[in-house]
C-alpha cells in the first residue's frame, strides 16, 4: 500500500497537474471501490473544479467545492496520470478526465481500495480517516510529544507505530524499517521500552521516513510505480548489517520482518515499566 513517502510524492505530482482543472468526464468501471455518502456517484464531479488535494493518514482527498473524493489505495491501489487517448488499463477502477487533460486513473488489481464521495469535510463517516495522529515529519513531532503518545500504551510497539490515531503515519513496510533502524523487536511491549529505547525509536521514525521521502522524490518515477527496492529489512532474506537470516512474525494478523540479532526479543520481567517514564 502507498505509505507516507509514496503519498507525499504522489500528492506533489498531482497538485500542480490537477488543481484548477475541471472534470469533463468520468468513468466508473469497478463500482465496488466507490462508497457514496451523498445521493449520486462520480457523475456529480463532472463540471466541478479541483480546489485542492490533501493527504490524511493513508488517504488522498480531492476537494471539489462542497464535495470531497477521498481515496485509500490500501493493498494494491495506485494513481496514474495519462493522456485521454492512451490505452485503458485492465486494472482501472475509475477515471476522471480533466480539461485541459490529463486523465486521472485509479488502478487496483485487487479492487481492495476504497473511494469515498462525501460532503466537504464530512470525514467522520469514512473508516480510517478519524485522524488524531501527529505528522511524524512535522516540527511538532518532538521526543516529548512522542513519549506522551507512547505513555500508557498496553500494546506491542509495532501496533503502536502503525496506529493512525497516534502517529501519522506508518504502514507495514516502514514500521519494519523503523524498528530495524531502532534495533527494537516488533513484539516488544510498549510498557517495556526504556527511556533510551523510546529516544532511539523516535529518532528512527524521523530518520527513516525523511530519508525515504527524499529517496522516492529523487527517483522521480511515474506515480503508479512503487519505489521500495531501497528498503533494508522488509521482505529481505538476510540482514544487511549482520547477515543473519531475516525472520517473519505475526503482529495483529500482519507480517513483520525483523533481524533476530539486531532486534533481540525483550524478555518478560527485565523492565519495570512503571519506573521507566518511557
Amino acid at each position: 500500500m502507498p505509505e507516507l513517502p509514496d503519498l507525499l510524492y504522489v500528492m506533489g505530482i498531482l497538485r500542480p497537474a490537477l488543481i484548477g482543472r475541471t472534470v469533463a468526464a468520468q468513468r466508473l468501471t469497478a463500482p465496488v471501490v466507490l462508497r457514496s455518502l451523498v445521493k449520486g456517484d462520480l457523475t456529480l464531479l463532472v463540471g466541478r473544479t479541483v480546489d485542492d488535494i490533501q493527504r490524511r493518514a493513508h488517504f488522498l482527498v480531492f476537494r471539489f467545492g462542497d464535495l470531497d473524493l477521498a481515496v485509500n489505495p490500501m493493498l494494491a491501489g495506485r494513481f496514474k496520470l495519462a493522456e485521454p487517448t492512451a490505452r485503458m488499463e485492465a486494472a482501472a477502477c475509475f477515471v476522471l478526465t480533466f480539461v485541459p487533460g490529463p486523465d486521472l486513473r485509479y488502478l487496483d488489481d485487487k479492487k481492495m481500495g476504497k473511494a469515498y464521495l462525501a460532503p466537504a469535510g464530512a470525514w467522520d463517516g469514512i473508516p480510517g480517516m478519524e485522524g488524531g495522529g501527529i505528522d511524524v515529519l512535522s516540527p511538532e513531532f518532538t521526543l516529548e510529544v512522542f513519549r506522551e503518545r507512547l505513555r500508557g500504551r498496553r500494546d506491542q510497539v509495532r501496533a503502536f507505530v502503525m496506529d493512525k490515531r497516534a502517529l501519522d503515519s506508518l504502514g507495514n513496510a516502514y514500521a519494519d524499517e523503523v524498528l530495524f533502524e531502532a534495533g527494537i523487536h516488533p513484539k516488544t511491549w510498549c510498557r517495556a521500552l526504556r527511556p533510551e529505547d523510546s529516544a532511539r525509536l523516535h529518532a528512527a521514525i524521523v530518520t527513516v521516513m525523511r530519508a525515504a521521502a527524499e529517496e522516492v522524490e529523487r527517483r522521480h518515477e511515474p506515480i503508479e510505480t512503487k519505489v521500495r527496492d531501497f528498503l533494508q529489512i522488509r521482505r529481505k532474506l538476510v540482514c544487511p548489517r549482520c547477515q543473519a537470516k531475516v525472520r517473519k512474525a505475526g503482529v495483529r494478523g500482519m507480517d513483520s520482518y525483523f533481524c533476530p540479532r539486531c532486534q533481540p526479543e525483550t524478555r518478560p520481567g527485565l523492565v519495570d515499566w512503571r519506573k521507566t517514564g518511557v
